[in-house]
């Protein structure tokens, strides 16, 4: 008897693994969106209700630069700006439940220009995801860099993310893989977060993986309760570029984004009711299924 209850849960931990389904909390190609600068909060329907968040008319739905066909959101920052000036564009979202599928996916095409490659003041834009405990508390971000020292097109393209150390919230993770990419080239990047194991869990760029489980996520300051916090309730993605000038060195900046979606779903493969959990009620349920079908 002993020996059959082995041979069971042997069973039950290798062959009941389904495919895990993502829950695609938002997803578009910008295509058919209404061409034109986005509008004020909360948007427009036509634009898919994405909206400027500082200024108007630095940001636009076109059709001019694009992956294949179709439209795509471009940013831009001016070389008349003052120094900081930024250009951000939002989406609001319904808050998901990341209880069930805590593992969350941002991905998305992007292509960067600048008007002074041979400049070495700095281009910086991002693309992440915010939301609570309080609103602007970042879950999740990605950036591209260039210059800042080194003219551009030497350093070229690099992506970036920051992890949290315990005291400090800006640390950069030293990459590998999205560094030295073409100005003015469509690429694509994937970066997977943990949120229930509250760390990265990789990023890809351009079909390239590296594995970032080491790192923790994010924190935002809560200077009430003199805490580090982390955000737990995603509320909106939000596009930025900054417009970082020199005394010496300016340039306008564009960013492109395209194909941008954000998904989530639970890792756990024996999770048969769906609350990424694994216990006797998904036990339960493959034992009520043993042996059928065959």
């Amino acid at each position: 008897m002993k020996r059959y209850v082995i041979v069971i849960s042997v069973v039950v931990f290798h062959c009941c693994f389904t495919s895990a389904e993502n829950a695609v909390y938002y997803a578009t190609n910008f295509d058919d969106l209404a061409l034109g600068p986005t509008q004020h909060h909360p948007g427009s329907e036509t634009q898919d209700w994405w909206f400027y968040g500082v200024r108007p008319d630095f940001d636009e739905i076109q059709d001019e630069i694009v992956v294949k066909c179709g439209r795509a959101l471009r940013l831009h920052v001016s070389i008349d700006d003052d120094p900081f000036e930024q250009t951000i564009v939002k989406r609001e979202i319904a808050p998901p439940d990341l209880s069930r599928s805590p593992v969350v996916t941002l991905e998305a095409d992007f292509y960067a220009v600048t008007s002074d490659q041979e400049a070495v003041n700095e281009y910086y834009t991002t693309l992440g995801v915010f939301g609570g405990p309080h609103p602007g508390y970042c879950i999740m971000e990605f950036g591209l860099f260039s210059g800042n020292g080194t003219a551009k097109n030497v350093r070229n393209v690099n992506v970036g993310i920051a992890y949290f150390n315990g005291v400090d919230n800006n640390v950069p993770v030293a990459l590998t893989v999205g560094q030295g990419l073409a100005w003015e080239t469509w690429h694509h990047v994937k970066l997977v977060i943990d949120q229930r194991a509250d760390c990265y869990v990789s990023l890809t760029v351009n079909g390239d993986t590296e594995l970032l489980g080491d790192y923790a996520l994010p924190r935002s300051f809560d200077w009430d309760a003199q805490e580090w916090k982390r955000g737990q309730l995603i509320d909106h993605i939000q596009a930025c570029i900054h417009a970082l000038h020199w005394d010496t060195d300016k340039s306008s900046d564009d960013i492109y984004w395209d194909n941008l979606t954000l998904y989530s779903h639970c890792p756990l493969k024996a999770d048969l009711s769906g609350d990424c959990k694994v216990d006797m009620e998904d036990f339960a349920l493959f034992a009520a299924e043993w042996l059928m079908g065959t």
